[in-house]
């Protein structure tokens, strides 16, 4: 029977409840906002599925890297964070009859993993979304859809990606599995009480959020939500969780993070573009694409139709970016951090107490840098 005792060795990927036969496993919420398997000792029959499945327990076996390519589909860029690869690759898996799962923000602004089998669908999984997504019946659905004999791409966190496979006895012959470089999960919980002061600030409910608005540029990209739009790190929910605070307990020590899960494919922000691909270092955004398969390398024969595409070093393709990252120090001030959560009246102002301010001379470094791109972006166009 699963028992978290430690929080740091679930990732919550719902890879046990998946596999319970009894159905006695259900994810609760805790005090921090993140969801946790609890058994019921009465229905559980010990069969130690859960136990077997659990990714933080059976450890997959790392992914090996064959290639990294620098990609940018130019036809997708307005919408997506990076390089607008993902809306290629789901798009041919949907042409051919496929079905994708990937996360959507629901008319509430919670985060959640849905299918797609349309185009229209799929528009809804583009951009970033930074808090964990509630999986609902995802790893049963997509059980489904492969005995069914059809072809299913799932997008979604390492851990995500190892707790499916794992769920599924291991790689499938009609699924394609598409992580990326990721730096950790927020609280579910902590965002949707910001959407809410968010929501009271204005004094009506959010219509649209963008973790991740290219309206000044990929590198100093924006928090906006309707008409409101700030840099990332002057957004507190955002800044707290670049700095950290706010993610998950697994995600401080990540063996999927540096190893990988077993994914097809895993996909990054190419933060070290000047260097490793040049060409396209024009601020607009570009996805390093790491291909682990043969399934993946397939993926890749599709993005060189519609996109450009370029080799480069894999080492070089993972600087400057924390996605990769085996180990992330935990902040001194995370637990008070989050006691105080629920207590205070104005989340807002107290997030923003706990926001870490850059030194004058770095803020005043990375405004001229921005000023530059913006003027670089002009002179290309």
């Amino acid at each position: 029977m699963i028992r978290i005792s430690d929080k740091s060795l679930c990732c919550g990927c719902t890879a046990c409840a998946t596999v319970c036969p009894a159905q006695c496993i259900v994810l609760r919420r805790d005090r921090e906002g993140f969801d946790y398997p609890v058994a019921n000792p009465d229905l559980c029959i010990n069969c130690g599925k859960c136990e077997k499945v659990c990714p933080m327990q059976q450890l997959s076996k790392p992914s090996e890297t064959t290639a990294v390519y620098a990609v940018r589909a130019e036809a997708h860029l307005g919408e997506s964070s990076s390089g607008g690869v993902f809306p290629v690759i789901a798009g041919k898996m949907i042409e051919e009859g496929g079905v994708v799962f990937g996360a959507v923000l629901e008319p509430d602004k919670r985060v959640a993993h849905y299918e797609a089998s349309t185009m229209e669908e799929l528009q809804k999984m583009r951009g970033s979304k930074y808090a964990q997504s509630d999986l609902y019946s995802t790893f049963e659905d997509i059980a489904y859809y492969l005995k069914s004999g059809q072809k299913v791409l799932f997008s979604g966190t390492p851990c995500q990606v190892a707790g499916l496979l794992n769920s599924l006895g291991g790689p499938q012959e009609n699924l394609l599995t598409v992580d990326f470089a990721c730096h950790g999960v927020p609280s579910p919980g902590l965002w949707e009480k910001y959407v809410k002061a968010l929501e009271a600030s204005k004094g009506s409910q959010l219509k649209e959020v963008k973790f991740r608005d290219k309206s000044e540029g990929w590198r100093h990209y924006c928090f906006r939500y309707d008409d409101v739009s700030v840099p990332y790190v002057d957004d507190p929910f955002m800044a707290l969780f670049v700095q950290d605070m706010s993610i998950r307990p697994s995600c401080y020590s990540c063996r999927f993070r540096a190893e990988g899960s077993g994914s097809d494919l895993r996909l990054a922000d190419l933060w070290s573009v000047s260097k490793a691909a040049p060409e396209f270092d024009d601020d607009k955004g570009v996805t390093a694409v790491f291909v682990n398969t043969e399934k993946g390398a397939a993926a890749l024969e599709v993005l060189k139709k519609t996109a450009l595409v370029k080799q480069i070093d894999e080492n070089m393709a993972k600087e400057d970016n924390g996605g990769f990252a085996a180990v992330i120090a935990v902040p001194e001030k995370r637990e008070e951090f989050f006691k105080g959560v629920h207590s205070t009246k104005d989340l807002i102002a107290y997030m923003s107490t706990y926001v870490v301010r850059r030194p004058m001379h770095i803020r005043m470094y990375r405004s001229v840098r921005k000023r530059l791109s913006q003027i670089k972006r002009r002179i290309v166009k």
